[in-house]
């Protein structure tokens, strides 16, 4: 005697006649696939303050010179980083004696230079920014760095960000 597999066990595998998820619109039948809800832009207006940072991490591959460089922002519309400091390292770890330079704007410039660590195979360096909207970029570029290694960094601090 043939058995029959109860609904909750698997929707599609319950039968062979069409159930729920098999009559969605504009998906082909028995798959359940649904189209996501889009939220317009304007429903984002409510701003939320003081979360952690996130998005914050990088990380690269130290070229054969032993230099490297890591970029990193806010992106999308109405975020704003309030970074504190930044985490470098490599994957070399204590023994690495590279030295990381950090800059908020253009690294051609020079001028706009955040904080400079000669322990770049592990040290946090603190940052002196107010904020940061998106378009703006915090780089870090290590010299003297073994060629291979990885080489990372990791803002903390906080964000704003709009909700719906």
């Amino acid at each position: 005697m043939a058995r029959r597999i109860p609904a909750w066990i698997h929707p599609q595998a319950a039968g062979r006649t069409l159930n729920k998820l098999g009559l969605a619109p504009g998906s082909p039948a028995g798959s359940g696939a649904r189209r996501i809800t889009v939220v317009a832009q304007q429903r984002f207006a409510t701003p939320v303050t003081g979360i952690t940072l996130a998005g914050g991490q990088r990380q690269t591959v130290v070229n054969a010179s032993g230099s490297a460089t890591l970029s990193v922002g806010p992106q999308g519309l109405g975020v704003t980083w309030y970074p504190s400091a930044v985490v470098i390292g490599t994957s070399t770890g204590a023994a690495d004696s590279s030295s990381a330079s950090c800059y908020i704007g253009a690294i051609q410039a020079g001028t706009l230079i955040n904080g400079q660590s000669y322990a770049g195979g592990g040290d946090t360096i603190g940052l002196s920014v107010v904020s940061m909207t998106p378009g703006d970029l915090l780089y870090v570029v290590w010299s003297g760095a073994v060629p291979g290694a990885y080489a990372f960094m990791n803002i903390t601090g906080t964000q704003d960000v709009l909700a719906y």
